[in-house]
């Protein structure tokens, strides 16, 4: 599946947004070999500011994050692109999160420790979608 991920997001943007400096970090060099391009932000306004400086083919993003968390990201990057993709990696897996994820329209959540063969089907699961709808 590795194959296919790196042909179809070899020209697409991904940015990636979580406080966890070595996991972002980590994140970052391991989509560095997938995609084009790879940005990381430690907070939601971090992560916002980058996203109306560049256009992302693909958002990942935690939830519980000081300055913004990732509800109040992704409803800030869905008034500037309403069908952003966007996929959700958190510790948080309580009822109240997942009711606010619904109103967010995410494509996916995962809850973290996240095994990396999953979060790679779903960033394929969602740039296969992205390029059957273009």
């Amino acid at each position: 599946m590795i194959k296919k991920l790196e042909q179809l997001a070899k020209e697409m943007r991904l940015l990636y947004v979580d406080d966890n400096y070595e996991l972002c970090e980590t994140y970052t060099e391991f989509f560095q070999e997938i995609f084009k391009e790879v940005d990381c932000a430690h907070n939601g306004y971090e992560g916002l500011k980058l996203f109306r400086q560049n256009e992302y083919d693909l958002v990942i993003t935690d939830i519980n994050m000081p300055r913004m968390n990732g509800f109040s990201l992704i409803r800030e990057i869905q008034k500037i692109r309403p069908d952003q993709h966007v996929i959700v990696v958190s510790a948080y897996s309580e009822i109240a999160y997942l009711s606010n994820i619904n109103a967010c329209h995410v494509d996916y959540f995962l809850v973290k420790p996240v095994d990396t063969k999953d979060l790679m089907k779903k960033v394929y699961e969602c740039l296969e979608d992205m390029m059957a709808h273009q």
